[in-house]
């Protein structure tokens, strides 16, 4: 007998940025969610686990699932979605504090913080309190040179924008753009948009999910590039037409400086626009359209290459920083878990995460259900 499982995707809805901690936490689910299930706690008392616990059966059921990952602890969860039965379960906590929009309809806090042993936990007060103020100096740290680094980013593109030859960019975005969107007729309405982080700035290093969110796409454009050769202005004018022909478009912003886009995905053409540098160099296979944006800078001075280099380097050097700090910041939240741990009551929680799972089943219409 073959069991039906589901498809999951992964994502960032926040990162730690140039600008310090950024939520898209408000784009996890759409206005339209059924049910909205946000969860309360302190560190340790499980509120990943009791989401993937529920993402596990779920997709042993045969629903696709959407992972929304913690920029400061990959491996762990602040989000999951069921698409299919617009279902969410949301990390409330700092620094992404979400609180019910329409308690009691949609929206129902899950706080954890039930099940622990509040006498028993007080007696670490001081010790939790010295930790959190030590995690705090340690982010604070992070987003320095994070910052730092996104200023030396900017003038990094700065310098390849000012030798962008116009008449290059353009024709290949033209083409694109023909390529794309030739065989389609305007809905007559504005597209809708959706803002996530495909990348992350983590105590790991940079991480990406490119290929989770890009795999189902069968014609995939690699604008593959230093910073500041034309691969952003393609990639707006692109989601500027998207919209206006009425599409619902994926925009990935960039995991140092949120403001940039970065990525594109039209789910309804089965087309991405992925933008290829360092950290997020993506894989070239046979269907993909290769486009080497460097081709679009010319300038062969000794004082650009010069530029160039230094750029990279110090680069290079505050995000290591930056990466270190977060390192730290991890290890710290880690030292607090450990108070948190012991005064759970775990048996509790999972009873709960029982009883969530079952109100789920329970209002699963049938024609869904029977997939």
């Amino acid at each position: 007998m073959t069991i039906n499982t589901g498809k999951v995707k992964h994502f960032f809805a926040g990162g730690n940025t140039g600008n310090g901690f950024y939520s898209f936490y408000d784009q996890i689910i759409g206005p339209d969610a059924n049910r909205i299930f946000i969860l309360k706690g302190g560190p340790g008392t499980g509120k990943s686990t009791f989401m993937k616990k529920i993402g596990e059966k779920m997709f042993a059921r045969g629903f696709d699932l959407e992972f929304f990952h913690c920029s400061s602890d990959p491996n762990s969860l602040d989000g999951l979605v069921i698409p299919s039965l617009k279902i969410g379960f949301i990390d409330g906590t700092a620094p992404h504090m979400i609180d019910p929009i329409n308690p009691g309809i949609i929206d129902e806090i899950i706080n954890l913080g039930v099940f622990w042993n509040g006498p028993e936990l007080k007696k670490d007060k001081e010790k939790i309190l010295e930790l959190n103020k030590k995690k705090k100096a340690c982010f604070e740290r992070a987003y320095v040179y994070l910052a730092a680094a996104k200023g030396v980013y900017q003038n990094w593109q700065q310098t390849n924008f000012a030798c962008l030859t116009e008449k290059l960019y353009l024709k290949t975005q033209l083409e694109i753009k023909k390529q794309i969107f030739s065989s389609h007729k305007p809905s007559g309405k504005l597209g809708t948009s959706k803002h996530l982080f495909a990348s992350a700035i983590t105590p790991d290093g940079p991480v990406n999910f490119l290929e989770s969110i890009f795999n189902e796409a069968e014609k995939l454009y690699i604008l593959d590039g230093p910073p500041g050769s034309g691969q952003t202005l393609i990639l707006n004018s692109l989601i500027e037409t998207a919209l206006e022909y009425g599409n619902k478009i994926e925009v990935y912003h960039c995991a140092l400086d949120p403001s940039k886009n970065e990525h594109l995905l039209l789910p309804e053409l089965k087309t991405g626009i992925i933008c290829s540098t360092w950290p997020h160099k993506h894989t070239i296979d046979d269907h993909h359209h290769f486009i080497d944006t460097s081709t679009f800078v010319e300038n062969n001075n000794f004082l650009f290459a010069e530029t160039l280099k230094e750029n990279r380097l110090v680069f290079l050097e505050l995000f290591g920083r930056a990466v270190t700090w977060l390192d730290k910041a991890r290890k710290m939240h880690e030292e607090i878990e450990k108070h948190y741990i012991p005064c759970m009551d775990f048996k509790g929680a999972t009873c709960l995460q029982e009883e969530i799972l079952s109100q789920i089943l329970e209002s699963i219409p049938d024609k869904i259900g029977a997939m």
